[in-house]
């Protein structure tokens, strides 16, 4: 119903509305923005694939979070939105365009990622009593004084 309205005598309804199309303009959805939804799609997928050789548990994060996505845009796309515009394949085109670029992204990325032996061993590290402990390095204050020429 109508904010404000009421049914004083049932016979005459009484609506802020002063024309239909007002009325049927507060409770239709908001506009399908197709290019936003993409957005998502494009930034979930590249994310996973430049950073997924070092973190695989992307994979299975990025899986859950398209179907996710996939089940409420298409509940929201029932329910909430209005009808959308149509669409021609240009927009489809340009994305899956774009989508060819993340493989080779995840290719030097995870060759930078398997090929750094910092991110494979642990012989960088050095074992601390507390995490509040300060790191412990090979650097003495005559290092610092000298590269100032002190």
């Amino acid at each position: 119903m109508d904010r404000g309205y009421s049914c004083i005598n049932c016979d005459k309804y009484n609506t802020k509305a002063k024309t239909l199309n007002q009325y049927i303009e507060t409770y239709v959805g908001g506009v399908y923005y197709m290019h936003f939804k993409y957005s998502g799609i494009l930034n979930i997928v590249f994310v996973t694939l430049m950073y997924g050789v070092g973190l695989p548990y992307l994979f299975p994060t990025a899986v859950a979070a398209l179907v996710i996505l996939y089940y409420t845009e298409k509940a929201l796309l029932y329910y909430s939105y209005r009808q959308p515009p149509t669409y021609d394949q240009r927009l489809s085109n340009f994305v899956i365009r774009m989508m060819l670029g993340a493989p080779v992204l995840m290719l030097f990325f995870g060759y930078w990622m398997l090929s750094s032996k910092q991110l494979i061993s642990n012989e960088y590290l050095s074992p601390r009593e507390c995490g509040n402990d300060p790191e412990l390095s090979q650097h003495t204050m005559g290092d610092v004084f000298s590269s100032y020429g002190w």
